[in-house]
């Protein structure tokens, strides 16, 4: 796993050099590139994961009609709801695999960042932040970045939330399935980013600027990815 590790430092080591070209050489400045990197390399499941989610609640009223009328038979509804999946080519599990894809590259870069072999002190401060190091829950400054951490996870799902219930028609009466889920977002909604704060304050500051950028160039996807299909939308009922 070593060399896994030291891939990743050489990775962090050329955007540093790529940083300082441009006249900001900082380590942090790397992470932040790489960690928008990887946002766009991950961006064609980003769009993947966004569709099935748009199409899952564009799904909902015929959902509810298979949950009315084979209430008494939970396997036959089991299997009409397959069906209707795969007639509508959706996959209500393409939601999970950005974030599987991503715990694993959270994790090596977890690794690199405790055993840094590119300087300590000020050589890998970035923004009065020691990107190597764990700040804990000591009352300081340093707690703004867990902060804005999970203030950025909130924003990011507010903005999903919020893009969901435009695809929902007003008036339109709730299943007891949507419902749960509806509770389920609303629960999550405050939950992550207090996980996420909690998340940034125990582990090397390094991560805790890799999870800010994450989540904000997922708020931009976000509206960028439901933008592009509305617009999509609107040209198919136009029929250009």
């Amino acid at each position: 796993m070593d060399i896994i590790y030291q891939g990743m430092a050489e990775i962090l080591r050329w955007l540093f050099e790529l940083s300082s070209m441009i006249g900001l050489p900082y380590w942090g400045m790397a992470i932040i590139l790489f960690t928008i990197i990887i946002k766009l390399i991950l961006y064609p499941l980003t769009w993947k994961q966004t569709v099935s989610m748009r199409k899952m609640q564009e799904l909902q009223p015929k959902m509810a009609q298979l949950q009315k009328k084979y209430a008494n038979d939970k396997q036959m509804l089991n299997q009409k709801t397959m069906e209707m999946y795969s007639e509508e080519k959706v996959n209500p599990y393409s939601g999970c695999l950005p974030i599987l894809v991503q715990l694993p590259i959270l994790w090596i870069f977890y690794r690199t960042l405790a055993n840094f072999p590119y300087g300590t002190g000020e050589a890998v401060t970035f923004l009065g932040f020691n990107i190597t190091q764990a700040y804990g829950f000591q009352l300081s400054w340093h707690l703004i970045l867990p902060i804005i951490a999970g203030l950025t996870s909130y924003v990011m799902s507010k903005v999903s939330m919020s893009m969901n219930k435009q695809q929902t028609k007003p008036g339109a009466k709730k299943d007891a399935q949507q419902a749960a889920a509806d509770s389920t977002q609303k629960m999550m909604l405050y939950f992550m980013p207090i996980f996420m704060a909690y998340i940034v304050i125990t582990l090397p500051s390094g991560l805790g600027f890799y999870i800010v950028t994450m989540n904000i160039v997922s708020i931009l996807q976000t509206v960028y990815i439901y933008k592009k299909l509305d617009q999509q939308k609107q040209k198919a009922a136009s029929g250009d």
